[in-house]
């Protein structure tokens, strides 16, 4: 199953990143990106489109990307283990400690998730299959592009349904440059 999810997106990642695209649909890195948490583990890829936009803060440079995610989980449940499926959107805020688009890094993100089936454990059972998930991150770019980042996330559905129980991840992220 691992190998059939990142065929389906790093192959078309690959195809989108031909050399001289400049299409808005090309993206900038794919990712791969271990998660754990108590009675889970994740295995989660992806892409990533960096914004132009960037804005000088403090000693550094504060951009930001957005994040597209699929994710495999396997969780202890009653019944022994289970699978469960995340897609979800993010759009993260990223300050560069160099003032460059290179080196340390720390970043931030809120987004929206779905779970299907609904995700659950041994003692969680949120209310829904939508969830928000927020992270915060910290890693290191280097020259060639390839990022290696710590982040922890935290996923809930903000109230909208109940029960409302966190679920907790950390996580280990390799990205890789497309072009």
């Amino acid at each position: 199953m691992r190998h059939l999810m990142a065929t389906l997106v790093l192959a078309p990642a690959a195809a989108l990143a031909a050399p001289g695209d400049s299409s808005p649909w090309q993206p900038d890195h794919a990712f791969v990106q271990l998660g754990k948490q108590s009675d889970t583990r994740a295995l989660t890829i992806g892409l990533n489109w960096d914004w132009s936009w960037s804005r000088p803060l403090g000693s550094g440079l504060l951009t930001g990307y957005h994040d597209i995610a699929l994710g495999r989980l396997r969780a202890d449940v009653p019944e022994g283990r289970e699978n469960f499926t995340q897609f979800g959107y993010t759009p993260v805020l990223r300050w560069w400690g160099s003032g460059e688009r290179r080196g340390f890094f720390a970043e931030a993100g809120i987004g929206a998730n779905v779970f299907s089936p609904r995700f659950r454990t041994v003692d969680k059972q949120p209310g829904s299959n939508l969830t928000f998930g927020d992270h915060l991150g910290v890693g290191w770019r280097s020259a060639g592009g390839m990022d290696v980042s710590l982040r922890y996330q935290h996923f809930s559905n903000a109230g909208l349904a109940s029960p409302n129980p966190a679920i907790d991840f950390v996580q280990l992220r390799l990205s890789l440059p497309l072009q």
